[in-house]
């Protein structure tokens, strides 16, 4: 047999030499890939079981538990800072604010703050508590203001908006739907359309003459409209509504979320979350109600807002424009454009705010 010499192999077939030189690069090369093996297989199924709960856990738990898409639309329960007193208006810089409870029937009562116009501030230097339902009488407007979800009627952009109202003289009454704050009760879409519905009627029993208005801020848009075609229906409608960082459904709402965007172009993803939120009556379906919404209505959306998307606001405006009738006002749309940094909450810091507000209100006042 011939065996043939390393040297007499044609130069593709030779086995390259390991040289002594290079003998310690590549003991430091296994043993950099010896140590490193715990970290990457570590890395490796981190990644592998956060994938599964996310596509197949997170799916498999609401599906199985519904009663979870409640607790994610409402977040009633997430609140920043955790402990504070809603009994005392003042801690939140809120002078001259009454608080007090309204008992909407067995086993729900809603906290409630009522904040003076401005003029009253200036002239009243202390105010009995059984004064302020009195002064709703004096003629000044009345804005009822209906949070979004999460936190409560003391967070910190609801206050400066409450401010921003009191500044130009109207009166502010806001509450914390069911399960909110220091209110009784669980949240649900009918239960806190309820609450709104029992303020109100409240207000209306004790302002005389003076016209409500209404302002919703997301979740709370739908609380609004809804509330407003209940109104308009009974003959009652409000002076106006306003509805800041609107959406036009809660399927939609759902569906363009942040949270939701690991799932949204899934299959499955109508079936187990949109599908949840219906099977738990969680509809809000404002792009139906504003039909019947008769007052002017100033829709307000800042084209940055990552919670409720721009578009969202949008649609809801033109379902509105489209279905005004000789019998109803007009719809405004303000957009805000995204270099301005207002985002979700933060509308209330606009400059033109102040003046957007008034002729809103003369808008809204007039007789066309």
């Amino acid at each position: 047999m011939n065996i043939t010499s390393r040297d007499s192999l044609p130069a593709s077939r030779k086995i390259p030499k390991v040289s002594n030189e290079n003998l310690p690069f590549v003991h430091s090369y296994w043993r950099y890939a010896h140590q490193q093996a715990p970290a990457f297989f570590f890395t490796v199924k981190t990644t592998l079981l956060t994938l599964f709960l996310i596509y197949i856990g997170i799916p498999i738990f609401v599906k199985s538990n519904p009663w979870i898409m409640p607790r994610v639309v409402f977040a009633n329960l997430l609140r920043w800072p955790p402990f504070i007193n809603l009994s005392s208006p003042a801690d939140f810089g809120l002078l001259n604010t009454r608080h007090f409870y309204l008992n909407v029937e067995d086993n729900v009562t809603v906290g409630t703050w009522h904040v003076l116009p401005k003029s009253l501030q200036d002239e009243i230097e202390h105010i009995s508590w059984d004064e302020y339902e009195d002064q709703l009488r004096n003629g000044k407007k009345v804005f009822l203001y209906l949070h979004g979800n999460s936190g409560t009627r003391g967070s910190h952009h609801r206050v400066q908006l409450y401010k921003l109202l009191a500044d130009l003289d109207f009166h502010v009454v806001t509450l914390d739907y069911r399960g909110y704050g220091d209110s009784t009760g669980v949240p649900t879409e009918e239960g806190v359309v309820k609450d709104a519905y029992f303020v109100y009627k409240w207000l209306k029993q004790r302002v005389g003459g003076s016209n409500i208005f209404l302002w919703g801020h997301s979740l709370g848009t739908g609380v609004t409209t809804k509330l407003a075609k209940i109104l308009c229906d009974e003959g009652d409608e409000p002076a106006g509504v306003v509805l800041e960082a609107p959406f036009n459904n809660m399927q939609d709402a759902a569906t363009y979320h942040p949270f939701a965007f690991p799932y949204r172009r899934l299959p499955w993803f109508e079936w187990i979350f949109l599908q949840s939120l219906g099977d738990q009556g969680i509809y809000f379906k404002s792009d139906e109600s504003i039909s019947s919404v008769t007052p002017h209505i100033l829709i307000l959306h800042a084209k940055d807002d990552l919670v409720v998307p721009f578009h969202l606001g949008k649609k809801l405006y033109h379902k509105a424009k489209a279905t005004r009738t000789e019998k109803t006002k007009t719809v405004e749309f303000v957009p805000f454009e995204a270099n301005l940094g207002y985002g979700h909450k933060l509308i209330y810091q606009a400059p033109e705010m102040a003046d957007i507000i008034r002729q809103f209100i003369v808008k809204s006042e007039s007789s066309d």
